[in-house]
């Protein structure tokens, strides 16, 4: 994705020259498209925006968006004077300001609505969505979404940098894609999972360069084993380490489990050459996995944030924020939540399993938010809805992304550089496994022979799983070639 080169862009004067020649006029290109992309120095990094050349004045672009709390749509809309602390609002109000001044097109959003009664009796009051994975494939398997890939979506193209494209390739089905993520979103950056680690107990326990490691392909799970044990310090006296007393070698929630088995490289399904998903799971593997997995999880060294009463967001914030855990494992979004306390620290993906396995593997959780166009939207209105998304996600990878950057390399006020090559490493090599994106089961299931409390070897649970999954994927693809 173009989010792999950003980082690098941030500091250049290359990217000062972006931003101005955008909100200037674009130089038409052949066969009634328009190219947007600049010349001369970012021609080279940048591919070019291909939709029609026209304008609608007057029109609005709403979009149905979700409220969840901290995982609501922050992306779509914003008011030019509500600008946050972040400026992810101002750069989300640059953009649409972009589109209005180019196409004349209003970018807003509503979150009353339902795309269940929109399909079956349209009103045009919004006009594309913004759900999580979940919402998402539920609405692609009821047929209330357009297929992104068909002849009647022209101008959306999800091969452009600025949309996900491993996750669009492992999210489609049959050749057709129903939703995507990219640039246009930030949440599902903040929907990822890495390792956070503390610098200045790392520098205390003597660590090597941890940065270093994962360049050179050497951060495996023997390595966090590693150092994870040489943190640990139980300044309270009791027995078991608290998260908010001792110091603890690596603080986890509830999809550690899950990022380590998907960070070694199993998933439960794959595809095939006509692109159907079908069932197979590297058992040997994640029997492998699960063996050091259950020393990484040992209670002598880790802090399970899912137990405190408190809360696991607030038992995160309090015990990575505090310097209470070397290691601690969550979304991205957990670098915005510690942001007030005073704690310097770094980013990791997570670990290999060894180090011949040659790429690190992220996990992108269900919360995560995908774009999609219902199947009521028609007619011109298609057109400019499809147009104008894929407008925004071009734009957004020089206001949305960049700030998205600029915000999490940032550390007790300063910039850690160091980490923007992770989070490229992190948000470029997102797995995807179907069975966990459209609720087949197994992961969970497998991921919990990983855990020292649980007696069950990871064949016998796969085989019960596998079973249901082939199940599950059978009466999926039944019923999505069935759609029109």
């Amino acid at each position: 994705m173009f989010k792999k080169i950003l980082c690098a862009l941030l500091a250049s004067v290359m990217l000062a020259g972006t931003l101005a020649s955008c909100a200037s006029g674009d130089e038409p290109a052949d066969e009634g498209k328009q190219t947007q992309a600049d010349t001369g120095a970012e021609e080279d990094i940048r591919e070019k925006l291909e939709i029609p050349d026209t304008r609608y004045d007057g029109k609005e672009l709403c979009f149905l968006v979700r409220e969840e709390g901290s995982w609501s749509t922050v992306e779509i809309f914003a008011e030019s004077e509500n600008v946050n602390s972040d400026n992810i609002s101002y750069a989300v109000f640059e953009r649409n300001d972009r589109i209005l001044q180019k196409y004349g097109v209003t970018i807003t959003q509503t979150t009353q609505g339902s795309i269940t009664n929109e399909v079956a009796a349209p009103t045009g009051d919004f006009l594309a969505v913004v759900s999580n994975v979940v919402n998402a494939a539920g609405n692609a398997q009821s047929g209330f979404l357009w297929d992104l890939h068909s002849d009647s979506v022209q101008y959306l193209d999800t091969t452009k940098p600025w949309w996900d494209q491993k996750m669009a390739e492992g999210l489609s089905i049959d050749g057709r894609l129903y939703f995507a993520t990219g640039d246009i979103m930030t949440l599902d950056n903040d929907a990822t999972f890495a390792i956070m680690f503390n610098k200045l107990l790392a520098k205390n326990c003597q660590l090597p360069d941890l940065y270093g490691l994962v360049e050179n392909g050497q951060w495996t799970l023997d390595k966090l084993y590693e150092f994870e044990q040489k943190s640990v310090q139980d300044l309270d006296g009791t027995v078991g380490l608290s998260y908010d007393q001792d110091i603890c070698g690596f603080a986890y929630t509830g999809d550690a489990a899950i990022c380590l088995l998907i960070g070694g490289g199993v998933t439960m399904t794959r595809k095939d050459e006509n692109d159907l998903p079908f069932y197979e799971m590297n058992v040997e593997l994640a029997q492998n996995i699960a063996d050091k997995c259950k020393q990484v999880f040992s209670k002598d060294y880790t802090v399970d944030l899912n137990s405190p009463t408190v809360g696991v967001e607030e038992a995160g914030k309090k015990c990575f924020g505090e310097n209470h855990a070397l290691f601690f494992a969550e979304c991205l979004q957990c670098v915005t939540r510690v942001r007030g306390y005073d704690v310097d620290f770094g980013i990791l993906p997570f670990p290999m399993y060894s180090a011949d396995q040659g790429q690190y593997y992220s996990m992108m959780h269900l919360t995560a938010p995908m774009v999609s166009i219902p199947k009521s939207v028609t007619g011109e209105n298609l057109t400019m809805t499809e147009s104008m998304i894929e407008a925004m996600a071009y734009h957004a990878v020089d206001t949305l992304t960049e700030q998205y950057y600029e915000i999490n390399l940032k550390t007790k006020g300063a910039k850690d550089a160091e980490s923007g090559p992770m989070i490229d490493t992190i948000l470029a090599n997102r797995a995807c496994d179907m069975s966990y994106y459209y609720g087949w089961g197994g992961l969970s299931s497998v991921a919990s022979c990983l855990l020292p409390t649980t007696n069950t070897s990871v064949a016998s649970t796969a085989r019960s799983e596998g079973k249901t999954i082939k199940s599950s994927i059978n009466k999926f693809i039944k019923k999505m070639q069935t759609l029109e």
